[in-house]
């Protein structure tokens, strides 16, 4: 019987769930750079195999090579690990990409991703005594209310409610936007916020009249607007196309000054399958650890203005002076 899992266990196979749902992301792009999966789909992999002896604690050489870990949990744990063929070719794949420049075709990418799931189906109920299917990558999601909005969202998902459960999705993607555009700063400092938000109220007005429809003004209004939601999004390290076809597969959900927030539910909205829903559900968890990596900036700024406190006098200011002088130096 497989050791209990810890938290941090849990929270480390989500990561390789992650790796292994970036790989077949790469693999749907054009070809080279579909080659990446590869790359990625071979760390899911080796991330797997590091945990499966950490995990029963086989303490193996630190200098382990890829393929000896099935001799490994085999020898120490008495695990018979599955998908050692299917792996070695993984194995070649990568190395020839990675050490010798030879691209993989496309019937090789394709099948690293459907082997990788295979190993991933089979080997994680051996080895930690789950199924893979139940690894909720959302558990590396570090902001609350986006974090809040997916779990919400995936008990829609659960009964088969698609169309609720990806106007969660699109409720989760705003809230992660808005976490970064200043709301939850405590200074006048909004890095991404690039301005004040824009919105379809904010109507442009000449001479205290509503300017046409197709005035200048009112595309320039329109283009502004278009322009601040892409550079949030850009800035965070979002990928712009793969929000683009969020957009188009989950429903605009708006807020309203009474009751809760609601969308009008289109035909193709309610003609969802679970694949679109897990590709969005995956885009918004990706989207969030990406743009995570903005949260140490506010921090860094509060902790500036607390070690400035409140001074009674200016700082001074100092010219530049070009470059300094040896010690020494006449």
């Amino acid at each position: 019987m497989a050791p209990s899992l810890s938290p941090l266990d849990m929270q480390r196979l989500a990561y390789i769930r992650f790796l292994y749902e970036e790989g077949a992301d790469y693999a749907r792009r054009p070809h080279p750079l579909s080659c990446t999966a590869v790359l990625t789909l071979h760390d899911a992999v080796e991330n797997f195999l590091g945990l499966a002896t950490d995990h029963h604690g086989t303490n193996p050489d630190p200098k382990i090579q890829f393929m000896q870990y099935w001799s490994e949990l085999k020898t120490k744990a008495q695990i018979d690990l599955p998908g050692k063929g299917t792996m070695t070719g993984l194995n070649a794949a990568r190395v020839s990409l990675k050490h010798h420049g030879t691209f993989a075709s496309d019937q090789t990418i394709q099948g690293a991703v459907r082997d990788v799931l295979r190993f991933f189906t089979t080997a994680t109920p051996i080895v930690f005594g789950v199924d893979f299917d139940n690894i909720d990558m959302v558990d590396l999601v570090t902001q609350p209310e986006v974090l809040q909005l997916l779990r919400d969202a995936q008990t829609h998902a659960d009964i088969r409610d698609y169309s609720m459960a990806a106007a969660g999705l699109s409720m989760a993607l705003d809230a992660l936007l808005r976490h970064y555009v200043g709301h939850n700063t405590s200074t006048r400092w909004k890095p991404f916020a690039f301005g004040s938000t824009l919105s379809w109220t904010d109507a442009p007005r000449l001479d205290g009249r509503e300017s046409p429809r197709n005035g200048r003004l009112a595309k320039l209004s329109e283009i502004a607007e278009a322009t601040q939601e892409a550079m949030r999004a850009i800035s965070l390290g979002i990928d712009y196309p793969s929000l683009i076809r969020f957009k188009v597969i989950v429903p605009s959900v708006h807020g309203y000054a009474i009751g809760n927030p609601r969308y009008t539910e289109a035909n193709c909205h309610r003609l969802l399958t679970e694949e679109d829903y897990s590709w969005a559900r995956h885009f918004v968890i990706e989207s969030a650890l990406r743009a995570s990596r903005a949260d140490g900036i506010e921090q860094l700024r509060q902790g500036q203005q607390e070690a400035a406190g409140n001074p009674t006098e200016a700082p001074p200011v100092r010219p530049w002076a070009g470059p300094a002088q040896p010690s020494g130096a006449a």
